[in-house]
């Protein structure tokens, strides 16, 4: 039903058609972050249901070392949303999508940029207790830092679509979804560090 929480909620992404952007983010994102036990999927506002990967980007997450295997779009939908602790667009118009898709879901929803700009803002980052889920408090802190930093210019958050673009265009949508997230798997990583270590200790 929706609205049930499920037991291990992850990480979605989101674009428009689901064969560039939002799989090479989650791909990679599987690859940086292998042992933290995040799902981690895509999805797309209009999806070409049952697509491969587009071609230049599964050739990148190739290179990379990045699985590309077992991938069919999909298309997003409220039951998505409410399966995943956190929503990250790929842009902010997606974001505007997905949050009426599920207005409830709203404040676990980020376009990916913004929500990098908090992990970097952020000094709440801190060791958790060991029996209470990471990621949730991430999420919930991310929310509450929402409004206290200037939201950045929409040209250095959103990332352009590559699709049937030039390899230009492919260089400029890779090179800043991995800037984002190399600060967001730092944000992550560093926390679920602290988690496995006060786990052992």
């Amino acid at each position: 039903m929706l609205g049930d929480t499920p037991p291990n909620r992850g990480i979605l992404f989101v674009c428009t058609g689901n064969i560039c952007r939002s799989p090479y983010a989650e791909r990679r994102m599987r690859q940086l972050l292998p042992e933290t036990g995040i799902p981690i999927a895509s999805a797309g506002t209009g999806a070409l249901v049952g697509s491969d990967i587009e071609a230049e980007t599964s050739e990148r997450l190739r290179r990379l070392g990045a699985d590309v295997t077992g991938f069919a779009a999909r298309a997003v939908t409220p039951r998505l949303v409410d399966e995943a602790e956190l929503v990250l667009t790929l842009t902010r118009a997606q974001r505007g999508d997905v949050a009426r898709l599920h207005p409830a879901a709203m404040r676990r929803i980020f376009a990916l940029g913004d929500f990098a700009d908090l992990c970097r803002a952020s000094q709440t980052w801190r060791p958790i207790v060991p029996s209470r889920p990471w990621l949730p408090q991430v999420v919930a802190e991310a929310a509450a830092a929402r409004g206290t930093i200037a939201p950045g210019d929409p040209d250095e958050v959103d990332v352009v679509d590559p699709y049937r673009g030039s390899e230009r265009t492919h260089d400029e949508a890779y090179d800043r979804i991995e800037d984002f997230l190399s600060v967001i798997v730092a944000a992550l990583g560093s926390v679920a560090s602290s988690s496995r270590a006060d786990r052992i200790g």
